[in-house]
C-alpha cells in the first residue's frame, strides 16, 4: 500500500491523538478544516513520520491533490470567473480576493477549494491583463502602407538612390 493511500488512515490517528474518533475521509477534511492552526501544530511533520516520506512532500500533495476531492471544480465557471476578474480587478481596481468573495457568494450551494481558487483567479487576471495589453497594442499601432514607387520617391527625394 502506498503512503498516499495510507494518508487518510495516518491522518486519522492525529486526529485521535486529539480526542477524534473520525475514519470517514470526507469527517478528517471537516474535522481538520474546523481545527484552529495551534490544534494543527506539528500536522505535516506526524504525517511524514508515520508514513516515512518528507514532510514537505505530504503538505504539498495533500494541498494541491487530497483535498480537492472536497471541492467543486472551477472549470466550469472559466467564463464567468474571467468576467469577474475584468469586472472587479482591472475595472473598479479592487483585489482578487474581493472577486473571490463575488464569486463565492454567488454560488452559496458550492464548495470550493479557496486556494484553488486563488490560483485560478490570479491566472484569470494575469491572462486579462496581457489580452488587455495586446489589444492596447493592436490599437495604437494601425501601421501604414507605402507604394515601391513612394518608397523610390522618397530614396531619390533624401539623396538615397545609387
Amino acid at each position: 500500500m502506498s503512503w498516499k493511500e495510507r494518508l487518510p488512515f495516518v491522518m486519522s490517528q492525529f486526529l485521535a491523538q486529539r480526542g477524534f474518533n473520525i475514519t470517514n475521509q470526507r469527517q478528517i477534511h471537516q474535522t481538520l478544516n474546523a481545527l484552529n492552526s495551534s490544534e494543527k501544530q506539528g500536522f505535516f511533520a506526524f504525517l511524514g513520520q508515520k508514513l516515512r516520506v518528507d514532510s514537505n512532500i505530504v503538505k504539498n500533495f495533500y494541498h494541491n491533490t487530497w483535498v480537492k476531492q472536497f471541492s467543486e471544480s472551477p472549470a466550469p465557471y472559466r467564463s464567468e470567473i474571467q468576467e469577474l476578474v475584468r469586472e472587479v480587478v482591472v475595472v473598479r481596481g479592487e483585489e482578487v480576493r474581493d472577486a473571490i468573495q463575488v464569486f463565492v457568494a454567488r454560488h452559496p450551494e458550492k464548495q470550493f477549494n479557496l486556494r484553488q481558487l486563488q490560483q485560478v483567479f490570479n491566472i484569470a487576471k494575469y491572462r486579462t491583463k496581457a489580452e488587455d495589453a495586446s489589444e492596447a497594442r493592436t490599437e495604437g499601432s494601425e501601421g501604414f502602407s507605402v507604394s515601391i514607387d513612394q518608397c523610390l520617391l522618397f530614396q531619390t527625394a533624401c539623396g538615397m538612390q545609387e
